[in-house]
């Protein structure tokens, strides 16, 4: 449980948060983000205080008595974290959980371009099932972001992503149809492909007419390819399907060989 808690608070929160703590200004936002950071350590550090006695002992003398004199003289004198039930928002969980996940699906389609995450591009489209749930404004800035795109739209139909192409599964197939498996490879290739991947996701048979008889296909027995729309790269997790425009203008290429020259200046700088 630890674990992947302190993967999130390092790869995403801090991450998320570098221009925040960055900032010269000491307005609100930044003390916002260094309170959260340090009421998230110093719980940390009494909830680990069992685990792992020393480390933790050592994290909370410069963390807590450093600034507190009149703390508890150790960790393992304080209490037990309690959790503030009353101030989780599950609706925020939840959208930021989505917007996770779609960050997670619009790099796995940019890698299936191999297009570099410092190259912008135009746009990722977006489709969702009907419960993967939404997300507001602020969170959709967010995933452009991290996705490095100008525009983050939403599309209603999944056509517009990607085109489906229906095969008949030829070891499940070839021995029941023998000599007739090239009439069924046609009778399926003229049906309408959307209308076939529909039934097979919904777990309902194929119905076709082969060579005057009508047969009837399982879902198992139907392949279904999923070819991403011409410009597009294109990737799909539980109900989510996120595709980025791979299409670089020479405006988009200029401003990735910019932040190209920006990485090698700091790298430089760090050496």
């Amino acid at each position: 449980v630890v674990e992947p808690f302190l993967d999130d608070l390092s790869n995403w929160y801090l991450r998320r948060s570098r221009r925040r703590f960055w900032k010269s200004e000491h307005d609100a936002d930044k003390n916002a983000a260094y309170d959260t950071l340090y009421r998230v350590l110093t719980t940390l550090c009494r909830l680990l205080a069992p685990l792992v006695p020393f480390f933790t002992d050592v994290m909370y003398q410069n963390l807590v008595r450093s600034v507190d004199p009149d703390a508890p003289e150790s960790v393992h004198h304080d209490a037990w974290p309690q959790a503030a039930l009353a101030a989780v928002d599950e609706s925020l969980l939840t959208q930021m959980a989505l917007a996770r996940q779609l960050v997670t699906v619009g790099h796995s389609a940019r890698n299936s371009a191999n297009v570099k995450l410092r190259q912008p591009l135009a746009r990722a489209l977006v489709h969702l099932e009907a419960d993967a749930g939404t997300l507001d404004a602020g969170l959709i800035d967010l995933v452009r972001d991290e996705l490095n795109v100008k525009q983050v739209a939403f599309v209603e139909e999944l056509g517009e992503l990607v085109s489906y192409r229906a095969l008949p599964d030829n070891k499940l197939l070839g021995p029941r149809f023998g000599a007739r498996f090239p009439a069924l490879r046609a009778a399926l290739a003229a049906q309408d492909p959307l209308a076939v991947v529909r039934r097979v996701r919904a777990g309902l048979p194929v119905r076709l007419d082969v060579e005057g008889e009508e047969v009837e296909l399982a879902p198992a027995e139907v392949l279904v390819q999923e070819l991403p729309r011409e410009g597009l790269a294109v990737a799909s997790e539980r109900g989510v399907t996120v595709a980025v425009d791979v299409v670089i203008t020479p405006e988009l290429a200029a401003e990735g060989l910019a932040r190209e020259v920006v990485r090698r200046v700091q790298n430089l700088r760090k050496e």
